[in-house]
């Protein structure tokens, strides 16, 4: 990763002292029909954020991991993030009264898929996954109905908008393959695949509190359209800067 380490760094550890948790003691007030909803689709969702393997698993994540020191300390402070995640959503299960998930079939699979891929594959997934949950989370606080579950998703889009912003870092300095134009047609099929495959599972539940699947998938589409956007803004600032840079190389080779 080709990214500037020290600003990661920064970032995540500030990120982690200015936290306000949200008043999980506060009076719980939704109807019968949202907080049953609410209860299946978060403790599904609890496993999946941070309640399984919260670290890179696939085969040759070492090489991503052991490029340097502030490498791997970025990916642990990225996944102590998700971890915090877990947490959260632990609180507002509880809260809504749900059953806490240990497994299904979908989370071994996706984790198997991850071991397989290799790390590369793994982090673009890990990336998609991401921007697909900021579409979930949005949903989750339009329209739960109660303030302590809505203030977790507060705090969680946050911290999801600094993750986003790390691939995007990542990427952006990286090996040039996201420049191609079929790579963002495979990185926006993934995405489509992705918010599919989560509607599948969480559609109904979802449906329950007030999302629609029109709603919800415009939500992951944008994302995954200003995620690329934003590649292309930053690729074409390098281009600008290194076009500013010429006359005073070419002034120089001809000393």
């Amino acid at each position: 990763m080709n990214i500037n380490y020290d600003h990661w760094i920064s970032h995540f550890e500030i990120n982690r002292k200015h936290r306000q948790e949200p008043d999980w003691s506060a009076p719980f007030t939704t109807s019968e029909r949202k907080r049953a909803a609410l209860a299946r689709s978060l403790a599904e969702y609890q496993l999946g954020d941070g309640g399984g393997e919260c670290r890179l698993i696939a085969n040759d994540a070492s090489s991503v991991r052991g490029i340097d020191e502030r490498a791997a300390q970025v990916i642990d402070l990225w996944f102590n993030e998700e971890r915090e995640h877990s947490r959260l959503l632990s609180h507002a299960v509880r809260r809504v009264s749900g059953t806490f998930v240990t497994t299904t079939f979908a989370f071994r699979l996706f984790n198997r898929v991850r071991q397989w891929f290799g790390v590369q594959f793994e982090m673009l997934v890990l990336l998609v996954v991401e921007i697909v949950s900021t579409g979930y989370y949005r949903m989750i606080q339009r329209h739960c109905d109660d303030q302590p579950i809505a203030a977790m998703c507060a705090l969680i889009l946050r911290d999801e908008l600094g993750h986003i912003a790390f691939h995007s870092s990542r990427l952006s300095g990286g090996r040039p393959l996201w420049r191609m134009p079929w790579w963002h047609l495979y990185f926006l099929l993934l995405g489509e695949a992705c918010a599919t495959f989560l509607w599948f599972g969480q559609g109904r539940d979802l449906r329950a509190i007030g999302a629609t699947r029109a709603e919800f998938l415009s939500e992951v589409r944008e994302g995954m359209t200003d995620f690329l956007a934003g590649l292309c803004r930053a690729e074409g600032k390098v281009a600008r800067i290194q076009t500013d840079e010429l006359p005073a190389l070419l002034q120089t080779s001809a000393r």
